[in-house]
């Protein structure tokens, strides 16, 4: 991977993916658990540093598919495979706490230390670009995506969530996971102590990065069913568990609306000819198109810009740098 254009040769590249975190988590290795100790430890050094390259590459217009994808097994690898093989490095990037955990652990059983700079990285990285969490980090979302790009790869024609279906799906579940939380319904007993316990776990799809031995098989198929259905979706639907279930996933979709970066629409370059719509898996460029306000979850797959290349009218940059005067656009009813 070629990397000389954004300033970081392969040798830096390497060295900030491992040296630097480890360099970091051996300077505070007797340390209380504070924030900057927890955020020092190699997994979340890795994670800033895979999204900010990712969106370097984003910015340059590099991410291609020869990069795309390594950079999409690298963070499969990293945060999904890599913890359950016996070596002692890889252990330091497990996903513990998962993203669902830490968005849903917290609201049960109180902010520790590790699910408070979980989520102060996916914030920080939504907030800076277009999901970069999401989108590059994550491994259940990654892994989603290269799903996704074989279909496309075997032409199989997929399915356009509607958003309206989606949002309503995965705003239910969060508010039943809320209120049954309050109640404790659905609960365990922990030293004859009523525990309520998250509905997520159950279909928790980072659970299937975790090859532990099952009492049971139907113990270990349920382990595995949430990842297993949702690679099986995903062939046919783009991101099903982010659109459908994932709590992040809408955290991050109302974050992603002040992002400082994100792909956006230049008036003077588009022609309308409909072909980022066509070629995009997500229903949000339509949404772009009409100068929505509000837009639906954006992964930056890199789809609608790429598809236009020759007018360059949706770039990724800032709102401001690519904001034009109001005015209804050729084709589309006025806001």
């Amino acid at each position: 991977m070629k990397m000389k254009r954004l300033g970081l040769p392969p040798s830096v590249f390497l060295f900030l993916l491992f040296a630097s975190p480890l360099a970091a988590q051996q300077g505070a290795g007797r340390r209380a658990a504070t924030f900057w100790t927890v955020l020092a430890r190699p997994k979340f050094v890795v994670m800033l540093v895979l999204g900010l390259i990712s969106l370097a590459l984003l910015l340059t217009k590099k991410m291609k598919d020869r990069i795309k994808i390594p950079l999409l097994l690298l963070t499969t690898f990293l945060f999904g495979i890599a913890p359950n093989l016996p070596v002692a490095l890889f252990k330091k990037f497990s996903m513990h706490p998962s993203p669902v955990c830490a968005a849903t652990k917290s609201i049960l059983y109180g902010f520790g230390m590790p699910l408070i700079v979980t989520l102060a990285v996916i914030v920080f990285l939504t907030l800076v670009g277009p999901k970069l969490f999401c989108g590059w980090v994550c491994p259940v979302g990654a892994i989603q995506e290269l799903v996704a790009m074989l279909a496309d790869r075997l032409k199989i024609r997929r399915i356009k969530w509607n958003f309206v279906f989606t949002q309503t799906v995965r705003i239910g579940i969060f508010l039943l996971f809320v209120f049954l939380s309050g109640t404790a319904i659905y609960h365990t007993f922990v030293e004859e102590q009523k525990v309520a316990l998250s509905i997520y776990d159950p279909i928790n799809a980072f659970h299937g990065f975790e090859f532990v031995a099952q009492p049971s098989f139907l113990a270990g198929f349920l382990h595995y069913l949430p990842l297993l259905l949702t690679l099986a979706l995903a062939i046919k639907f783009y991101r099903p568990f982010c659109y459908l279930v994932c709590p992040v996933g809408l955290l991050t979709n109302l974050l992603e609306q002040v992002a400082l970066f994100r792909v956006t629409l230049k008036k003077t370059g588009c022609n309308d000819c409909g072909v980022c719509e066509k070629v995009s898996p997500c229903p949000t460029v339509p949404e772009i198109l009409k100068r929505s306000v509000l837009r639906p979850d954006c992964f930056s797959c890199t789809a609608c810009v790429n598809s236009c290349k020759e007018r360059k009218a949706l770039e990724y940059g800032t709102k401001r740098y690519l904001r034009w005067t109001p005015g209804p656009r050729p084709g589309f009813a006025d806001d």
